[in-house]
């Protein structure tokens, strides 16, 4: 079979971990440390896929928006060391990672995360090993969705976007894709992690969705 492409993009939660649990008590962690109340685990939930700094700045009570860096410098400081509590690797990633590695592709992550966390986590959960590149945000690097991330990682490992393709799990994933000019596939695992909802991915129009990761490696081959 022929590939379609020659470098797949990963989006990391909702898409290849369920990391819910360490985001939920880092976020809270960092309001506490500044005397804000917790937040509900469905109210930040809705928010995983946003920049950090956009969901401290959601949360925070007017006045006290300004804050909103100080609660990311705490929130990252404790998930250096905790990102793995809790962390679940979904169905079918290791295996889809295993096969599209063999297979010659070229693999990266791209998330919203602190850069400086990304690699940490992925060594803890033992799936660094399946990419070529892992990044978080970088200094001067715009967050999803523009296409700043995707654009270093494709300039990085010398493939054009036309070549590539990005899995995500929620609209902003599809924001993403298509403002790099990259064709974007949709896990809906998110849906069930009440992330976001399917109709929210459908009106996103990807170019397609599947259920399960397990899917992809078709949809790479002409």
């Amino acid at each position: 079979m022929q590939r379609r492409f020659d470098l797949v993009i990963f989006d990391l939660d909702g898409t290849l971990v369920d990391n819910r649990v360490a985001i939920r008590e880092n976020f809270n962690h960092a309001l506490a440390v500044y005397g804000f109340p917790r937040l509900k685990d469905d109210k930040i939930d809705a928010m995983i896929g946003t920049p950090l700094i956009e969901m401290f700045a959601k949360t925070l009570p007017a006045p006290s928006k300004h804050l909103a860096p100080k609660l990311v410098d705490a929130y990252v400081q404790r998930y250096l060391c905790t990102s793995h509590v809790g962390t679940v690797v979904l169905e079918s990633v290791t295996s889809t990672l295993e096969r599209l590695k063999e297979d010659g592709f070229k693999l990266a992550v791209a998330t919203t995360k602190a850069n400086e966390t990304v690699q940490p986590l992925l060594q803890r959960i033992g799936l660094d090993k399946y990419f070529d590149l892992m990044t978080g945000r970088r200094e001067g690097m715009r967050n999803k969705p523009h296409p700043d991330m995707l654009n270093f990682v494709t300039k990085t490992l010398g493939v054009k976007s036309e070549r590539t393709v990005m899995v995500g799990d929620t609209p902003v994933d599809v924001m993403t894709a298509r403002n790099a000019g990259i064709y974007v596939v949709v896990v809906t695992s998110s849906v069930a992690l009440r992330i976001t909802t399917l109709n929210m991915i459908l009106e996103s129009r990807p170019d397609m969705t599947i259920s399960s990761l397990q899917e992809l490696p078709d949809i790479l081959y002409i």
